[in-house]
């Protein structure tokens, strides 16, 4: 049953803790959050809390709300609603903008003590795959979603459906008589998640019909490469770095190769919560920056902060 899957995920947790669901009032989420309320017994020892982010990007946005309100009143737990701007600035995705913007709300809404329940399925990790595979992602994009991970703040973040198909989604809230939003972005095929999703994935099952587990299965064993990358990596930039201060020595960096200064580099940004710089990026940084003369001053942007080195000192600094 779907929500065994859910018990195997949250069994560890310690008793007592409150277990926020991102709920946008979708078929997902409510799936999701009807397994929190309605599943097995051992769940009534955690408190359950729904958290609702308004986009504002839909002329329904409104209707959606009351629609999570209605529902949360039916399951008798508190819904928090956060309205956010999601506007895409110069260059930006409007799904990338979607995206900071909920991470941003989580962030501040989610009790530095709980733990955050997405309700990503097999699927959408197909999907992540295929979209970063087209942007030439390593190890690290490929990995995808984590089935655990923290936010910035250091909240939990567990996603237990990563494994479970939408079908067997799909399954549950049939049985269960759920009712759901449909989100009609959902449909626009200018969005490149929807037109892998509706056009490309749809296509790929008619030849392959376990294509989907199949790379879900190639990002678990992207994470566990990774993840020997990431140790290697954490004795690397122990070496190199410069001070307490989370400066990096630049003489001890050269004398690693090139692969190793770009899990050093990665992981150092990746400790200070920042978002990790495409592989282009990282090239510019080892040629312009690392590879400066000694009586310059370069410094690289990325995103929202910058990459500058003095001498044999490299630092960061955030810029908004």
């Amino acid at each position: 049953m779907i929500d065994a899957q859910l018990k195997d995920t949250v069994q560890n947790l310690t008793a007592n803790t409150e277990l926020w669901v991102g709920f946008s009032g979708g078929l997902d989420s409510h799936v999701l959050l009807d397994c929190c309320v309605n599943g097995f017994r051992d769940l009534k020892a955690y408190r359950v809390h729904a958290l609702h982010i308004h986009h504002g990007l839909s002329i329904h946005a409104d209707e959606w709300v009351k629609h999570c309100e209605q529902i949360c009143q039916d399951y008798h737990i508190p819904l928090t609603t956060v309205t956010v701007n999601a506007k895409p600035d110069f260059k930006q995705s409007p799904e990338e903008a979607a995206r900071v913007a909920r991470l941003k709300a989580f962030n501040e809404k989610i009790p530095l003590k709980a733990t955050l329940l997405l309700a990503h399925h097999e699927d959408d990790q197909a999907e992540t795959v295929l979209f970063r595979l087209l942007r030439g992602a390593g190890p690290l994009g490929l990995g995808a979603m984590q089935p655990k991970s923290t936010l910035a703040s250091g909240q939990e973040i567990l996603r237990p459906f990563l494994q479970t198909s939408k079908q067997a989604i799909v399954d549950y809230a049939r049985l269960k008589n759920l009712t759901w939003i449909e989100d009609e972005s959902n449909v626009n095929l200018r969005f490149d998640r929807n037109f892998l999703r509706h056009k490309v994935l749809p296509l790929l099952q008619e030849r392959w019909p376990y294509a989907t587990r199949a790379f879900a299965r190639s990002a678990t064993l992207c994470r566990e490469e990774n993840n020997s990358n990431e140790i290697l990596a954490l004795q690397d930039l122990a070496v190199v770095k410069n001070d307490d201060a989370g400066l990096l020595s630049v003489r001890s960096l050269l004398k690693l190769s090139s692969s190793r200064q770009k899990s050093v580099l990665r992981l150092w940004l990746k400790q200070q919560g920042l978002q990790l710089p495409s592989y282009a990026h990282i090239e510019r940084l080892q040629k312009e920056v690392l590879g400066a003369g000694w009586d310059k001053s370069p410094r690289l942007k990325i995103s929202h902060y910058e990459i500058w080195r003095k001498q044999d000192k490299l630092g960061v600094r955030c810029l908004t």
